[in-house]
């Protein structure tokens, strides 16, 4: 052996306690600066997209005091439409003499509570109860199929304020009844919808709370 034996250097506990202390507020700065750049993001987003979840909630909300949960799984509300399975209210290889009372009964209610809430009829400017009909190539046809539905779907509207007659006394300028073309290869029928249009108020509420995040 030499006489100056090889020794491995020994870090002493304050330098290594100083590079800890330097890495844990190195990675503490890089987690508060993403921090920061993800609030900026999120705070915005949950600002546009408040109004309208509360207005779809308050949809939801309404939709389950009158349906039972079985009925629920034919009736749903999704983007900004109430859609109901046309098994629940008629049969659409009839012709619609009739419609399910019970049913249209609590549809009429819905739309009712709908109404008489400020809040959110504030933010409905129509209510449009669509059909839809299979749309092909056959021009004639299609014509003949959309005068078909579009008298279906006036029936389905005066049903709704037959089962609800301050409906119609008090909020019928809110309704239309329309036909709307689908895919002529769906095997079933589409759902019943009542599509629920915006006014521009929903809009307004949604600028006004971005507002703050312009500047």
């Amino acid at each position: 052996m030499g006489l100056f034996p090889f020794r491995k250097p020994v870090l002493q506990p304050g330098p290594i306690m100083s590079l800890m202390l330097i890495g844990i507020l190195l990675l503490s700065a890089v987690i508060y600066y993403r921090a920061i750049n993800v609030q900026r993001f999120l705070e915005p987003a949950l600002a546009l997209s408040e109004p309208r979840l509360k207005f779809s909630q308050n949809i939801r909300d309404i939709l389950s005091k009158e349906f039972d949960t079985q009925q629920l799984k034919g009736v749903r509300f999704k983007s900004g439409s109430i859609f109901v399975e046309q098994s629940m209210l008629i049969d659409p290889s009839q012709p619609m003499k009739e419609v399910n009372p019970e049913v249209m009964k609590k549809l009429s209610r819905v739309f009712t509570s709908v109404l008489n809430t400020p809040e959110i009829r504030s933010n409905i400017s129509l209510i449009l109860v669509c059909m839809s009909y299979p749309s092909g190539p056959n021009t004639l046809l299609n014509k003949e199929f959309r005068f078909y539905t579009q008298e279906r779907a006036v029936l389905l509207l005066n049903s709704l304020f037959f089962m609800e007659p301050e409906l119609e006394k008090n909020y019928g300028r809110y309704f239309a009844a329309a036909a709307l073309p689908a895919s002529a290869r769906l095997k079933e029928p589409p759902p019943l919808e009542f599509r629920l249009i915006p006014t521009e108020q929903l809009h307004i509420e949604v600028l006004q709370r971005l507002e703050k995040y312009s500047y």
